[in-house]
């Protein structure tokens, strides 16, 4: 199978599976908005953090390690996901998996997630000094992965850790609901791999083997 058919397949078992109802525990509840008053303010600094959601289908990440008492699906209570489960994909695994709320929220992760309405989610980091920084562990083939890090870097350098063995990068513009112009390894214009890429976004990734991505974050 190509790369590129390999990869609507995968896109369109997502938006199927999208419109079935999780039977496990629910992660989310009730909806708040983004900003429903003072205690509800962004907060912006090394133990805290956001991710802001918009209306549709967002795919996200967390940029480090969260607290271990904040770092299950359960940060997304609050959230009115019309009933669309939060899924996540991991080729390694077997494919995708839809999450319940104590399933662990992790850096260089990627996650699928609906809201019916702007959303901010609140992140809470670890402040352990001797953690290790994350390593994901990636298969042939298409992966998904979160950016790490709080500023934006180019796919060259988030991928530095990879960079003899991915080919091409996708990733999501939540404002129109479409998939971005790929970002190609040495690639030019539009395709360039000086393109940069976000924080708390996740994308997809095509790597001609087995190989591990370094976190560029904390």
């Amino acid at each position: 199978m190509t790369r590129l058919s390999l990869f609507g397949v995968l896109c369109i078992f997502l938006f199927v599976c999208s419109f079935l109802v999780s039977g496990e525990e629910s992660v989310t509840g009730e909806q708040t908005p983004v900003l429903s008053g003072p205690g509800d303010q962004e907060v912006s600094d090394y133990l805290n953090g956001s991710i802001n959601l918009v209306a549709g289908w967002n795919f996200v990440s967390v940029p480090r390690r969260l607290a271990n008492d904040a770092n299950t699906a359960s940060i997304f209570n609050g959230l009115d996901s019309a009933g669309h489960s939060i899924w996540t994909y991991n080729q390694k695994d077997g494919g995708w998996n839809d999450l319940t709320a104590d399933d662990k929220i992790l850096p260089l992760e990627g996650y699928w997630v609906y809201s019916t309405t702007p959303f901010r989610v609140h992140l809470r980091f670890s402040d352990d000094p001797l953690q290790v920084p994350p390593v994901k562990d990636m298969t042939a083939g298409w992966n998904m992965f979160g950016f790490t890090g709080n500023t934006p870097a180019s796919a060259r350098d988030s991928l530095l850790s990879i960079r003899n063995t991915w080919t091409e990068v996708i990733g999501w513009d939540p404002a129109i609901q479409q998939f971005e112009v790929t970002i190609v390894n040495g690639g030019s214009n539009e395709q360039a791999d000086s393109r940069m890429l976000e924080p708390t976004r996740s994308y997809w990734v095509y790597v001609t083997e087995s190989c591990s991505l370094a976190s560029i974050g904390a």
